[in-house]
């Protein structure tokens, strides 16, 4: 149901006149649809699915939207980590840290516990061990 509503969303983005274009384009795009499709398929526990999406995303956004970038690193996070990546999670866990360490967003340190719960699993991996030791999670 969700990839269905996805693909509409999509067709919609890309089927429209000039004219009879949705007042919702102004903040949805080819990227954001991209992004929404990845954190879709994060939650549905299908990293195989996700990472390329979010890899893709991140590779090119914006730097300034920085509590938008923090929350796309979480959900990339915790894809790898759902991959049985852990240094690669733990990697993405800490740009996520650095760039919400200055970012008020009650959603954003909601993540932050999310992505460290996921990766709580592989403490005994250094990398991992590192991240989680970081005083910024209690921020």
């Amino acid at each position: 149901m969700t990839m269905r509503a996805l693909g509409e969303a999509e067709t919609a983005l890309t089927h429209h006149d000039d004219e009879d274009e949705p007042g919702y384009l102004y903040w949805v795009d080819a990227g954001e649809l991209q992004i929404m499709e990845a954190r879709s398929y994060t939650e549905l526990r299908r990293p195989l699915r996700a990472v390329p999406l979010l890899t893709d995303v991140l590779a090119h956004y914006d730097v300034t939207h920085t509590r938008e970038l923090a929350l796309y690193l979480s959900w990339l996070a915790v894809a790898l980590a759902d991959a049985n990546e852990p240094e690669d999670a733990a990697q993405a866990a800490t740009r996520m840290l650095t760039m919400s360490a200055d970012v008020a967003s009650d959603r954003t340190a909601k993540r932050v516990q999310v992505v460290r719960t996921r990766l709580a699993p592989y403490s005994d991996i250094p990398q991992v061990r590192d991240v989680l030791s970081d005083h910024r999670w209690s921020a």
